[in-house]
């Protein structure tokens, strides 16, 4: 069985998580119907808020000369109760058809099961019992050319022949706005940024942030905020390995967010800079920042 849990949940270089160390497959294995996109879906929205974070702790963004920054980001998404249970549905040919609430991937692991005709049982699976799902990325900025600088993140590394590449890739910009509105007392600043996550043949996730930004700078204190829209997108395809032979498990999702609020403070002390932010949307996701540049 391949590790889809760990490598999709953020288990290797440069992502992780505090995930137990399960298989997803004999999560999802046990759903061959809308059920499993139900179950998944926590996983899609956290997994591209998570990604969605991170990008900026100041929109100061200096017109002119070179400016690097070299750090880790590090987003956490805090799971609500309403994401860790979903209104299941029993799957034929158990009769007869109800309804019952069962566990998220985020949910109890205990699991749901109802009864039926002739005494039969249908079993819901259980979750992994997640209040939170972190992830961490490096992360590089420079600038700038009038006022633009760019952002980059990337890891890749070869898990195995089986799994093959896991590999994440993103990139955007950010433009000075407050340049143009003369005595300005807040900086201001737009970006974009994209990002793409792979691992081999089996999981494929994008994520797209456009937005503004605002700060106040006093003293090595910044406090900073951004309003901006988001998307993201998490698919799954692989072969099952049961006794009964390889069955194909495809799911295609799409996160919930679409709106987000940033409200965060940053600390500045020579090369050495530390920010924290509260991210509001779809799924809320806290983010902790920590790097060097000048």
């Amino acid at each position: 069985m391949k590790p889809i849990s760990k490598l999709v949940l953020g288990c290797c270089i440069g992502m992780f998580t505090s995930l137990p160390a399960q298989n997803l497959e004999d999560y999802v294995a046990k759903y061959t119907s809308e059920n499993g996109t139900q179950f998944m879906q926590p996983l899609a929205d956290a997994f591209g808020a998570n990604l969605n974070s991170g990008f900026f702790q100041s929109a100061r963004i200096s017109p002119s000369g070179l400016h690097i920054y070299f750090g880790v980001e590090t987003m956490i998404a805090v799971i609500g109760n309403d994401q860790k249970t979903f209104l299941a549905k029993t799957e034929a040919p158990f009769t007869p058809q109800q309804n019952v609430s069962a566990p998220t991937i985020f949910g109890s692991s205990d699991g749901a099961s109802i009864s039926g005709t002739g005494g039969t049982v249908f079993n819901f699976p259980g979750g992994l019992a997640l209040n939170k799902l972190p992830l961490a990325v490096p992360q590089l900025r420079i600038g700038s050319l009038r006022g633009t600088e760019a952002s980059l993140r990337f890891v890749q590394v070869k898990i195995d022949e089986t799994i093959g590449r896991v590999k994440l890739l993103g990139f955007g910009a950010r433009h000075n706005l407050s340049q143009y509105i003369k005595d300005s007392p807040v900086d201001l600043a737009a970006g974009f940024f994209i990002q793409k996550f792979d691992v081999g043949d089996i999981v494929d996730a994008s994520a797209n942030y456009y937005g503004l930004q605002t700060s106040y700078s006093r003293g090595v204190m910044t406090l900073y905020g951004g309003f901006g829209f988001e998307s993201a997108s998490l698919d799954i395809s692989y072969q099952y390995e049961s006794t009964a032979g390889n069955v194909p498990i495809a799911f295609s999702l799409d996160s919930a967010n679409s709106i987000r609020l940033t409200a965060g403070l940053a600390v500045n002390v020579a090369v050495v800079h530390f920010h924290i932010d509260y991210n509001l949307a779809a799924q809320n996701v806290v983010t902790l920042g920590l790097g060097f540049g000048f």
